[in-house]
This record gives C-alpha cells, structure tokens and sequence, in this order.
C-alpha cells in the first residue's frame, strides 16, 4: 500500500471493510496517516451477510463525497483486499500505460492450469493494441468465457463515464432479485466483475488490459493450497527454524446480545440473551519455561508512528488494552483453585489473546476475553465442571472485572459460559443461598425461532464507555427507591413475557417486549445517562416500524423488525394449549417485505453514520440446549 500512497497521482485512498476486521484497518489507516473517516466500515460479519462488493463499493463512494464533496471528473481506482502485491509491483507503470490509453483499464495475466473460471474473472484482450475484447465473471461450464485465454482479478482503474453507471446497474440487479424465491441470488451476482462485464458488453466502455505476471497474490477464498503453502514459505519461512508451540489449546467466546429484561441481571431480576456469531474473542495457551502473556499487536500497542498517533490512539481507545484482562483472570484463577481446594500441576504457559468484538458498545468484549482465557486455563490445567461447576463459573469471571473495576452483571458471564439462548433468574434470596442464580437454556426448536427472527445489531463507530451507563441507579435501588425497585421489576418480568412469546411463535408480541424494554429503561435512567447517540439509533429504527432496545450497556441497539405472523402459524390462543407449529418456522430473510423493511432501517442508520449488521444468532457445536 505504500506504493499507493506515495504516489502523486493518487489523491485519496479510502478503504472499505467488514466488521470483523474495522478495527484493524483503522488503526493501520492512522499509522499511514490516512483519516479515520476514509475507513468504511460495512457492518458485515460474514459472507451471508455481506451485501456484495458492488454495493459495499457504492457506500464507499457515498462517504467520499461526504468528505471530498464533488467527485466529477475524477479516476477510480478499486483493488480488492484479498490481493498481496511483491515488490516488483509497480503501480507508475500501470499509471503511464493507462495515461497513454485513457478509457478504463484492468489486469490480468495467463490462465493457469488450476485456475478455475467459475472463481475467476476470465476475458480476451487483443494482443497488438491491449484492448480487452471481452469479459464473462465467473462463467459456468458451456457459457462464453469458459476458453478465454486471461484472468482478471479485482484491480480495476475506472474513468467517470464508466463508474458513474454504478448506481443504476446496481438497481437493476437489485429489481431483478427481487422476483427471484432465492434471497441470495442478489448478493451472488453483485460481484464486481459482473459490473465490468456490463460496462465492456452493455456500455461499450473502453477497457485495456495490462499484464502482470507475478505482481501480485491472490489469498480469497477461492484460493489454492498451494498458494497459501507459497505464501508461508515467502513471508513466514523465519518461523520455520523457530518451532512451533506443542499441544496449542484454543478457546472461542461469542459476543453476547441482551433480548430482554436487561439490565435487572444485577437488580435481583430475569433476562433472556442469546450469544451471536458476528463477534468473538480467543484465547490460547500452550506450556512454556515461564509464564508469557502476550500483548495484543492492536489493542495493547507500544510502538507508535507519532507522538500525535499516540494521543490519537489514547484518546479514542483508553490506556487499558487485553492485558491487564489476562493478568486480572490468571490471578482469579489461581484464587478460586486455591479457594476450591483444587491442587494444579506445576507447569507455566504462554497465552495470548484475539477479538474483533467492538469496543464500548456493550456486547461484553471484555467478558468473553475473560471467558476464553478462564476456559483455557481449565483446559490447559486438566479442569472440567466436576472441579468448577458450569453454574459457578460465570461468578468466578465476574469477579474477575469487578477487581478491575469494571461494572457488570451476570447476564454476560452467563450465557457467554452457556452459550446459546439462556433464560436466567437471578433471585436475590436463592442466589444468597446458592452462590448462583437459575440458569436454563432454551430448547433447540425455540433456539432455531429465535435464529430465524429479522435481528439487526445498529452501533456507534465512535462510541463512549460503556461502563459508564449505570449512572447512579444501583445506589437508588439499593436505597429502595419505589420508582427503581418497581422499575427493575417491571423489565424482569418482560424477561418472561419474551420467553413466552418465544414458545408462542409471538414474532409481534415479542417486539412489543423489546419496545417496552427501552421505555422503561429510559424512565429510570434518564436521557443523559444514556446519551444522545444511543437515544437516536432507537429513534432511527422506531422510525423505520423497527422495535429497538439496548442489548447491553449501551453504544449499540439491538432491532427487531415486524411482520405478519405467516398463514400457517399457531395462534395464541393455540399455543396455549397444544405444541407450537413448527412449520411457521420460516426465515425472515426469504420474506421481500421483510428485506425491505431492513433495507430501509440499514440505509437510516447508516446515513446517520452508524454501522449496520445482521445477527447470526449462534448455538456453538457441542452445546446441548434443554429438550
């Protein structure tokens, strides 16, 4: 990328990004110098949530003329990321070939005997004048393209005459799916390559095609064994002398979302949550001389590019990284085994850590960080629940972020050990007596409901403390304030409301909960603790028909849109009384009303400057829910 950047040619580089990987773009973007506001985050988690390269490509171009202003006249230059250039690139090179060509201009190089043209781009170009002839993205067996000599990866430089027609082919693609029963079918054909079949086929565009043999790799998902067997032995082969770890343990927890009843979880209160697979964070640990905990290249950085880099850093991102989370939960750890009468083996570790959970936006990233170094260290010594009870380990983490501080209830800790959809009552008189509260995962069939709901996940790209949100009601309610003990009652029992909707199918009833959920939060909290942000993006999605709540502390707001109950569902009334039908179990992602609906909260939300995903509510393999 330094090539780009140092060339005069280039005036603005903006880069576009799911969210899994944002956090990492933006701070390499600030170590380059480049703006936080050229890093597009598009709220994607995984493939089927992603909305095509197209589409993620006009929402970058829609944020660099909120920055830039006017666009007209100017060059687009688009690669994809899944591309490492060597050294012998040489981006002035394709820059004088295009200046002496005009038009557009892409790469391409010779069709290798592995190369698939179902994964490829493949085109012709006119060997004298380098003018591509011809292009077919991803031609199936027996369709044009299939013989073409060339492949073209993601690299294209488009003049205004051709990527101006972005938009419209877009809506055109996107009118086209929608008579389509595959909800799919959108994002598979929205592939860039099909925009550049368009543009040369349909728009007579002028394309020419520059060679460039080993000037780049290609490291997608489509790639080869082989090239990733090249690509460890090209970049990693100083770590083949070094050894690697023996009997590597690594463990995986979910971020978590709040669906009701939230936050009387430290109030005496019930509340119903549901891991989600957008976001995650790891731990691993493998036997070691000594005990290594090793800093996070990202969240822990030591090394800055400036002194105005550091205070860029310190003020968006705090002093306080993962580490201090490892040490804190190694040193608990060691406690509680004493404490358990549990004798560990005499052996030291090297752990480190991972996430892609935003930060302060209330999905418990700290949690799970704490949940896969504690299950790690299980792991790693030999433990299972015979020595720490499934029941008690979330207490043991909690107790972890209450010596740093860090406010929290159970709720996290609980189903992000239970994973899954957990129903949870944390009675105050039967903790007391327990050590714990009554945890209860839902069964598969209501998990799966669950999982099929239209559930979005809305948050800030710039977000406060989320620490911070508690404002001064604990201290109100432990006075026994009437308004705050009414209050947290209230939200608890929509906790049962939300489970009996659940076993009722109740789709409608369910939102109602969600919305009930906020209002009363809102009553008790006030809107300066909950702040202004937070408040709009309920507000956004309430405007959109949308129901909205917190799914934790804040920073982030969960959705729930609303449709009609589908024919063949089982009415309330029947619910009461007989099994619910399962067969009314339709994903909402197959109803058009349903995509337009979400369509529409996404393009508020993120014409506010939020980012917008979908949820993938996530029952981990190996984990039994209730039958």
């Amino acid at each position: 990328m330094g090539n780009f950047l140092q060339r005069r040619e280039v005036s603005d580089v903006f880069i576009i990004c799911n969210a899994l990987k944002y956090k990492h773009f933006e701070r390499w973007a600030t170590f380059k110098g480049i703006g936080i506001d050229h890093v597009i985050n598009t709220g994607a988690t995984s493939p089927a949530t992603s909305r095509g390269a197209l589409r993620d490509l006009l929402l970058g171009i829609d944020k660099a003329k909120h920055v830039l202003g006017s666009l007209e006249g100017r060059d687009l230059l688009v690669f994809a990321g899944d591309h490492l250039f060597f050294k012998d690139f040489d981006l002035g090179r394709i820059l004088d070939f295009r200046g002496s060509k005009g038009g557009s201009l892409l790469l391409y190089y010779g069709r290798r005997e592995a190369d698939q043209p179902t994964k490829r781009g493949m085109c012709e170009v006119e060997r004298n004048t380098s003018k591509v002839t011809d292009f077919a993205e991803k031609p199936r067996p027996g369709e044009r393209g299939q013989l073409f000599p060339f492949v073209s990866p993601l690299f294209y430089m488009l003049e205004p005459k051709c990527w101006t027609q972005l938009g419209f082919f877009v809506t055109q693609l996107k009118n086209t799916a929608s008579d389509d029963t595959d909800a799919h079918r959108f994002t598979r054909t929205s592939g860039f390559g099909n925009f550049i079949e368009y543009a040369i086929s349909k728009l007579q565009c002028d394309f020419w095609g520059m060679r460039m043999p080993g000037a780049f790799f290609l490291v997608g998902e489509t790639s080869r064994l082989e090239e990733y067997q090249l690509l460890e032995q090209t970049f990693r082969s100083h770590l083949c002398s070094e050894g690697g770890p023996t009997r590597q343990i690594t463990t995986k927890t979910y971020a978590r979302i709040g669906l009701a009843g939230n936050p009387s979880d430290g109030f005496g209160g019930k509340t119903v949550a549901v891991t989600i697979g957008n976001f995650w964070a790891t731990a691993e640990i493998w036997e070691s001389h000594e005990i290594r905990l090793l800093p996070h290249p990202l969240y822990d950085p030591s090394a800055f590019s400036s002194l105005a880099d550091l205070q860029f850093i310190g003020r968006r991102e705090g002093y306080y990284g993962g580490t201090r989370l490892l040490m804190a939960t190694c040193k608990r750890f060691q406690e509680i085994c004493t404490q358990q009468g549990i004798a560990l083996p005499r052996k030291n570790f090297t752990l480190k850590y991972d996430t892609n959970i935003p930060r302060q936006v209330g999905l418990s990233g700290s949690s799970a960080i704490c949940n896969s170094v504690f299950q790690a260290l299980m792991r790693f010594y030999g433990l299972t629940e015979e020595h720490l009870p499934l029941e008690r380990q979330p207490s043991f983490i909690l107790s972890v972020e209450q010596e740093l501080g860090i406010q929290a209830g159970l709720q996290d800790r609980v189903v992000q050990v239970y994973q899954g959809a957990v129903f949870m009552d944390f009675d105050s008189s039967y903790m007391q007596e327990h050590g714990h509260g009554t945890y209860e995962r839902l069964p598969q069939n209501d998990f799966e409901w669950l999982a099929s709901l239209p559930l979005f996940l809305t948050y800030e790209s710039d977000p406060s403390d989320s620490g911070k949100i508690h404002s001064n009601v604990k201290r109100r309610w432990e006075a026994k304030e009437p308004e705050v003990v009414e209050g947290m009652e209230q939200i608890a029992n929509l906790a049962v409301r939300a489970r009996q909707a659940i076993v009722k199918r109740d789709q409608a009833s369910l939102a109602d909960i969600m919305d009930q959920n906020f209002k009363v939060r809102r009553r008790l909290y006030g809107d300066a603790a909950l702040g202004a942000k937070n408040i709009e993006m309920i507000e956004i999605c309430q405007s959109c028909g949308a129901a909205a709540k917190f799914p934790g502390s804040g920073g982030a707001v969960l959705g729930l849109c609303r449709s009609a109950a589908p024919k063949n569902a089982t009415t309330q009334k029947e619910a009461t009384t007989e099994e619910p039908d399962h067969s009314s179990n339709k994903d909402a992602s197959h109803n058009p009303c349903m995509e337009e609906e979400l369509d529409r909260v996404r393009q508020q939300l993120e014409a506010a400057g939020y980012v917008f995903c979908r949820l993938n509510i996530i029952m981990p393999e190996g984990v039994e829910s209730q039958k």
